[in-house]
């Protein structure tokens, strides 16, 4: 058994890494980002050492009020995929950033954004699930606005304005869940009594309301285009990959014990925001232009997939859930990084589908990394996408024949939006490697590919062709859902 300071040893390295760079580093320039690739790298190492099944129990009552940091396989495995998107944005920005101001500002709030990623995964009580995902999402707001033009100002003004109205709510639903339960423990949601289930349902519907705000669920969405378009695409990456899937883990804690007493209730409430996010995600992707923007609302839809899963609470229908966020990650974050490659590359030419065509003469291997992210989003063969999506289905479908219409409803609907997602994914494909520029174009030399963006979309290709072949992952995700209770 590890003693409670070896156990948060990988919060540590982060947040030692953030304040030395916050620091010293306006003297180290460039540096700052090797630092910041070096702590995340000590971190994931001290987040390996830690033995399957370990798990704190220390307690701190202020007051009366406990609060327990948990490091069990649920908060090891959320906190791997954090710090691999955080990994790969941080590599990725050593190029895109290269040339900008104030670095240091960028990668220690871009450690620390991570760092309060990690508090949500650990955190077993209400008061550390808010302050784990306001340190997240503080920095996040900057550093949507960090490169000061105008698309990001705008971006990081609506999500920061969205987000102080969520933060409110979530406090509010906080609230209403401590009158009800008298306690901040979210073990003890399950125990509310009779009379208080009212109150405990409006509050849990509350605080899952600003929950999908973090998620991008419809219709919570409206901050998200905006933002992912004007960020600094690392630090799109960082969003789609690793921010939502804070969210994430925070709604599965929740939802793990409150289904105790508010089943159906919760069933129909998720339900129906996956619906929502599936279609409408999907149907407004068709109509963009830009890439990042088209990401964004294809992002939208993805939550919608993985909220289906959840929606129908069962065991395995979490764990391919969980196992979805995984592959998400990675096949979104590499999707973000292979068009900042393609941006930063052709010096700011290449941002909508019309620029892509015929790119994979220009930029071989971006094209073949986009357009492997672009087939494993479609859930296409031989990437994950494919695997996630299928195993999704089988559940929904396996619950439908044992009598649930509402699975039958998720089913279709996924379905179909999946079919409506081939236009635009493969679209860009398209224009890639199956469309000639135009004889007038002066724009047939190859791009430069630097090595900071090809490192992590190669990465990310690899995990994606490793996550294809699920009974390894599949079981991990199974055993974290049993974990947490279900």
């Amino acid at each position: 058994m590890m003693d409670g300071l070896s156990l948060i040893l990988p919060e540590i390295a982060i947040a030692l890494a953030a304040v030395v760079i916050l620091l010293i580093g306006s003297r180290l320039g460039k540096i700052s980002g090797y630092l910041s690739v070096l702590g995340i790298l000590v971190s994931i190492a001290l987040l390996l050492m830690i033995p399957t099944g370990t798990e704190t129990s220390n307690v701190i009552d202020v007051s009366g009020i406990k609060m327990i940091y948990s490091v069990d396989l649920f908060a090891v495995v959320f906190k791997m995929i954090f710090l691999s998107i955080a990994l790969l944005s941080t590599i990725a920005s050593l190029k895109y950033m290269e040339n900008g101001k104030h670095l240091d500002a960028y990668y220690s709030l871009l450690l620390l954004s991570t760092f309060g990623m990690m508090v949500v995964a650990s955190s077993s009580d209400l008061v550390t699930l808010f302050v784990g995902i306001e340190m997240a999402a503080i920095p996040a707001f900057i550093l949507v606005a960090f490169e000061f033009n105008r698309k990001g100002v705008d971006g990081a003004a609506k999500y920061f304005l969205f987000g102080a109205v969520f933060s409110v709510i979530m406090l509010l639903g906080i609230s209403l869940i401590y009158v009800s339960t008298s306690s901040l423990m979210i073990s003890d949601i399950a125990d509310v009594d009779d009379s208080a289930k009212l109150l405990a349902f409006l509050g849990i519907l509350t605080l899952f309301s600003a929950l999908a705000f973090e998620m991008s669920a419809v219709p919570f969405h409206l901050w998200a285009p905006d933002a992912y378009q004007g960020a600094p695409t690392p630090v799109s990456a960082l969003l789609a990959g690793a921010s939502k899937k804070m969210a994430f883990a925070a709604a599965i804690k929740i939802l793990v014990v409150a289904i105790a007493v508010l089943e159906v209730e919760l069933s129909i409430m998720i339900a129906i925001l996956a619906i929502l996010s599936m279609v409408v995600g999907n149907i407004l992707a068709l109509a963009q232009k830009d890439i990042k923007r088209m990401l964004a609302y294809s992002s939208i839809g993805q939550v919608g997939y993985i909220l289906a899963a959840i929606a129908i609470f069962t065991p395995a229908g979490i764990a391919y859930a969980i196992y979805y966020i995984i592959v998400h990650a990675f096949m979104k974050a590499g999707a973000f990084i292979a068009a900042a490659c393609a941006d930063t590359a052709s010096g700011g030419k290449i941002k909508n589908y019309g620029d892509y065509v015929g790119l994979a003469k220009k930029m071989p291997i971006t094209s073949l990394a986009m357009a492997s992210f672009m087939l494993s989003l479609a859930g296409i063969v031989p990437f994950g996408g494919f695997t996630a999506k299928i195993l999704v289905l089988i559940e929904l479908f396996r619950e439908y024949i044992l009598g649930s219409a509402l699975a039958m409803v998720l089913g279709v609907v996924m379905i179909v939006t999946s079919i409506i997602s081939l236009y635009y994914y493969g679209r860009i494909i398209k224009y890639m490697w199956f469309v000639e520029p135009a004889h007038n174009e002066s724009g047939e030399k190859k791009f430069k590919e630097p090595l900071a963006f090809t490192i992590p979309m190669v990465v990310a290709v690899i995990a994606l062709l490793i996550l294809f072949y699920a009974p390894p992952f599949v079981e991990l995700c199974m055993k974290v859902a049993s974990g947490i209770g279900f």
